[in-house]
């Protein structure tokens, strides 16, 4: 009797032991996905990014991308590939989207959009078209160098040419690395008021070139910069970085022998409108943003940093023409300093 029962207590023993290791009510961890990229990431043609991808309770993943971009994920990480500008089948927008799948087969999903544009941010220009030799910008003037010489910037890789007149008191758009913030008046016209005194870092994201843009109001020159070597092209110029120069923001904030200092009580602004062009010379459209304002108390003043405008709305355009505007103006134009700086212009192809 005794060797039954010790044989009967294994029995339910073992018969218990099984009932829990299959009994389907014990949960299952659901699936979890997460990715470090932002909503929108911006790349240039056939740039690589790399986001870290934490994935638990995961058995797979499928990845779905836009035509002409490549990715790929292992150990943890996701690759991005932009594709070629140009190339027929690819899409220069889209979505990627990772699906996962949970051992207990629900999905999880993670999706964040892609853009790939042609960047001009000026930085591997040759130094013969940087104004100088100080930040007056001596060689744009006939004047000091004996003959014309600076005759526009020709942008090989989104093929945007930047025009610049006869000289450059005529009005026009150089290539500069200026960047001093505290001398006063027309010597430092050449300057963006951006990043750290004269350390050449007031570009866009503190990078070291940047165009800077004179409006001149002599001899109504036409300032703007379009695809010069095909007279039928049209592309979008999805968006551009604009900031202030340093002769304009210390005039505004000071006044000086021209112009008066900007307030709040006479409701300032200075304004920069940005139209486009068809390839037939038509007008698409216009978009205006404020250099400085000061027309209500909660106005932002004089801008200080890189300002994102977009310039989508225009669709596809041939040039990009840019004139300029301001509260204090007289009989012979904007006292105003007509200055501007832009750079990392995304043109989509």
């Amino acid at each position: 009797m005794k060797r039954m029962k010790k044989y009967f207590l294994f029995l339910i023993t073992t018969c218990l032991l099984a009932a829990c290791s299959n009994d389907d009510s014990i949960p299952v961890a659901e699936p979890s996905l997460k990715i470090t990229a932002d909503p929108t990431v911006e790349f240039n043609y056939t740039e690589s990014k790399t986001f870290k991808v934490d994935l638990q309770n995961v058995s797979s993943t499928t990845i779905k991308q836009p035509g002409g971009w490549n990715t790929s994920l292992k150990d943890g990480i996701l690759t991005v590939i932009a594709p070629q500008k140009g190339v027929t089948g690819t899409s220069n927008t889209g979505r990627v989207e990772i699906i996962a799948v949970g051992e207990d087969k629900s999905t999880v999903n993670a999706t964040f959009e892609v853009k790939a544009f042609q960047f001009v941010t000026f930085e591997n220009i040759d130094e013969s078209y940087l104004a100088g030799p100080t930040s007056y910008g001596e060689n744009l003037y006939s004047v000091y160098t004996g003959e014309y010489p600076y005759g526009g910037y020709d942008d090989q890789g989104s093929g945007l040419f930047f025009h610049t007149s006869t000289d450059y008191y005529s009005g026009g758009i150089a290539i500069s690395q200026w960047n001093d913030t505290e001398t006063a008046g027309f010597t430092n016209q050449c300057s963006v008021y951006s990043g750290d005194h004269n350390q050449k870092n007031g570009g866009y994201n503190h990078s070291k070139t940047f165009a800077v843009t004179y409006v001149s109001s002599w001899g109504g020159s036409e300032i703007y910069m379009d695809f010069i070597n095909d007279e039928t092209a049209e592309y979008t110029i999805d968006h551009l970085y604009v900031s202030n120069n340093t002769y304009a923001v210390l005039s505004m904030k000071e006044g000086d022998g021209f112009a008066k200092k900007f307030s709040y009580e006479d409701q300032d602004w200075f304004k920069l409108t940005i139209e486009g062009f068809n390839a037939a010379g038509e007008s698409v459209g216009q978009v205006e943003t404020y250099l400085a304002d000061f027309r209500t108390a909660d106005s932002g003043g004089i801008l200080t940093e890189w300002k994102r405008v977009e310039l989508s709305p225009l669709g596809k355009v041939h040039k990009i023409r840019f004139s300029m505007s301001s509260s204090d103006s007289g009989s012979y134009g904007m006292n105003t300093p007509a200055y501007f700086c832009m750079d990392n212009i995304a043109v989509a192809f």
